[in-house]
């Protein structure tokens, strides 16, 4: 039986009444998403299908001026992550939205609120996902479900012009994501190949995108070696959130 929580360095997630527990996509996309440094301070930033609030919690912890709104339609897990945010050191930077995402755009595009400068999501996939657009973008648009089209449609108005949006997604549905991303003038930044072993095959990809097209950049992560022992790469990034490495 897996833990009803999971503890890092500054805060413990509670997962128990989530569908989606703590796991390796949501550590490391809250650990890879970041702004680069900039005059600007981040203020405001958006976590798309929240789940327990874990990536919110990690953003919190980096972003320590930043007002972060979470959205998340399982009732149940917004409970969860509504707690799992009054618990830790920042709540009151901390905001949950339950329900589904476009029902959402009213309150968080509000005309006194700041577009904002980091979107992140780690988003459900669905079969119609990894077909073509023009295969698929039918069922996709009149979908309650969190697909890739409904959600780069709303998170095209909410991204500040010099803001990024952050997803993970699986490694083979990378090209068609940027694809509905590129349709609401999305443009990739960064892509990087996530392997779970070092030396096997990719199985997820980090993507990042910019209303400011200036080319992307790719590189590759492996999370563990051979010996099943994170890598120094891995580390790295992760090293400010775990309490010991593996």
């Amino acid at each position: 039986m897996s833990s009803p929580s999971f503890r890092f360095r500054q805060f413990e997630v509670f997962h128990d009444q989530c569908g989606m527990k703590v796991g390796m996509d949501g550590v490391t996309l809250g650990a890879w998403a970041e702004v680069p440094e900039t005059d600007a301070e981040v203020t405001r930033i958006l976590d798309i299908g929240t789940g327990s609030g874990l990536i919110a919690l990690m953003l919190a912890q980096r972003y320590e001026k930043a007002m972060i709104d979470a959205v998340e339609k399982d009732i149940d897990a917004s409970f969860q992550a509504a707690d799992n945010f009054s618990k830790s050191p920042w709540s009151d930077r901390l905001q949950i939205y339950q329900g589904c995402f476009p029902e959402m755009m009213e309150y968080l595009s509000h005309p006194v609120k700041e577009a904002f400068q980091l979107i992140v999501s780690n988003p459900p996939f669905f079969k119609d996902d990894l077909k073509p657009i023009d295969h698929s973008r039918s069922l996709a648009r009149h979908s309650e479900d969190l697909t890739f089209a409904n959600l780069v449609q709303g998170v095209a108005p909410l991204l500040h012009p010099q803001g990024l949006f952050s997803v993970i997604v699986p490694y083979e549905a990378a090209e068609i994501f940027s694809e509905y991303c590129w349709e609401y003038k999305l443009f990739p930044k960064y892509q990087c190949d996530l392997y779970p072993v070092e030396g096997k095959k990719p199985k997820r990809a980090l993507l990042t995108f910019s209303k400011i097209h200036e080319g992307l950049c790719r590189t590759k992560l492996s999370i563990t070696d051979s010996r099943g022992r994170y890598t120094d790469d891995y580390w790295r990034i992760t090293e400010e959130y775990y309490l010991n490495r593996q």
